[in-house]
């Protein structure tokens, strides 16, 4: 069996649910289980809309903070198992397939995805399992013009240019270079994850990466050790982060960005994904000229192409009723998302739809940015295995940020999960 599958570039409770064209049955009721809340689950809903008007399906969501745990414990209890899943893991995709919880994708489903994308991008052969719903790009630098400009800060064309940066903002003004925090329900500590993917891809190089992604290299190698102390060095140190521990322990990471917002400016930079433009004010204007402006992670080299650390939503269906096939395969087409993409924190690798038309704002721009990237690898602990990748790495990098273990006890602890891990 094989599911939707990145290949070199490619993822409290609040319910809510989209309002029916006619009276249905509750044999008519999809129940859609994911990880958006707050904004993106109310775009989600909208993007539903049209389907709902069309077929007279009711679209039911269901958000969670603690979207992995939940969806465990609800295919584990054998009776409150969603009817679709948006999972932003692929390792939690395999897990799903191993216990035999989901079902493949109906062949309409497998032909909308095969007219949609890229099939280089995604292994959509054989069963295949997932529908890429929505993409991330994680390489992401967002940042205040005004701020840089009053501080003649430059944007820098270089990893080690970004340090002197750090270290020019740490010395000469009153703001912290960064805006950062890890606090996530049950997912805490993952934006910390993001930060070592990315500086490994950049100091390592592709190779190297793809080896610690397949498990061929471990924590405990001098490349990916490095890495967590230069992310140590650049981002946890005292006084790079706005609020210092306190905040990075504590804030809510849909939150973190709210220094960066304030008069003045309690921070100058934020590293998050291309879909954190939701999080952010109501009104908020991305561009040279806007509130905010985003950058991609230098490459390590003056002149290299920045590589890109992606992310993604595979959609999964645990029944295969007509209605389930049909919001997967509408799933599948640019109708799926657009009024998502209309609104703005939405990109896709979709290849059929005109960037300029179908996206909005930043959006736009990250979608060009997706489709052209000539080096991007998917995120690291989203591919490991879920118990590890998804789970342990990210209690353990909490645990060595918060100081209670040290950098030899945490690389220690996941190495030993991974060797075992039991392998195919």
């Amino acid at each position: 069996m094989k599911r939707w599958a990145p290949i070199g570039v490619g993822l409290a409770l609040v319910a809510a649910s989209c309002s029916a064209s006619s009276s249905n049955t509750e044999s008519r009721t999809i129940d859609v289980f994911g990880p958006y809340l707050g904004v993106e689950a109310g775009a989600f809903i909208d993007a539903m809309s049209e389907f709902e008007f069309e077929t007279g399906i009711r679209v039911r969501y269901t958000g969670s903070a603690d979207f992995v745990e939940d969806l465990r414990r609800r295919v584990q209890s054998g009776v409150d198992e969603p009817d679709i899943a948006m999972v932003p893991q692929p390792a939690v995709i395999d897990e799903l397939i191993s216990a035999d919880a989901i079902v493949p994708l109906s062949q309409g489903t497998v032909d909308a995805v095969t007219a949609n994308y890229d099939l280089g991008n995604f292994d959509i052969t054989n069963e295949a399992h997932a529908v890429p719903y929505r993409s991330s790009i994680k390489s992401v630098v967002w940042y205040r013009p005004d701020v840089f400009a009053e501080h003649q800060l430059s944007i820098p064309e270089t990893f080690d240019d970004l340090l002197t940066v750090v270290e020019i903002i740490d010395s000469t003004t009153d703001l912290a270079p960064w805006c950062f925090s890890i606090f996530s329900g049950s997912a805490t500590g993952w934006p910390a994850t993001d930060w070592i993917e990315d500086i490994v891809l950049r100091r390592a190089g592709t190779d190297a990466y793809d080896e610690w992604v397949r498990g061929e290299r471990p924590f405990d190698d001098k490349v990916i050790r490095d890495a967590f102390m230069e992310f140590e060095e650049l981002v946890l140190l005292r006084g790079r982060s706005a609020g210092g521990l306190r905040s990075i322990l504590n804030v809510e990471v849909a939150n973190t960005s709210g220094p960066l917002f304030t008069t003045p400016a309690g921070c100058a930079m934020y590293k998050q994904a291309s879909f954190a433009e939701s999080w952010f004010p109501p009104g908020t204007d991305v561009g040279p000229d806007g509130d905010v402006d985003f950058f991609i992670l230098p490459a390590t080299k003056k002149g290299e192409i920045d590589p890109l650390v992606i992310g993604g939503d595979g959609a999964v269906q645990f029944d295969d009723r007509d209605e389930v096939n049909r919001l997967m395969t509408y799933l599948a087409t640019p109708a799926g998302a657009a009024a998502w993409a209309d609104d703005g924190g939405f990109v896709s690798a979709r290849t059929d739809v005109d960037h300029d038309s179908y996206y909005r704002g930043a959006s736009r721009r990250f979608s060009e940015l997706l489709s052209e990237a000539p080096v991007s690898r998917f995120d690291a602990s989203d591919v490991m295995p879920a118990a590890v990748g998804s789970s342990l790495l990210w209690t353990q990098i909490t645990a060595w940020i918060a100081g209670t273990i040290t950098l030899d006890e945490l690389i220690t602890s996941v190495d030993e999960a991974l060797d075992a891990e039991p392998t195919d």
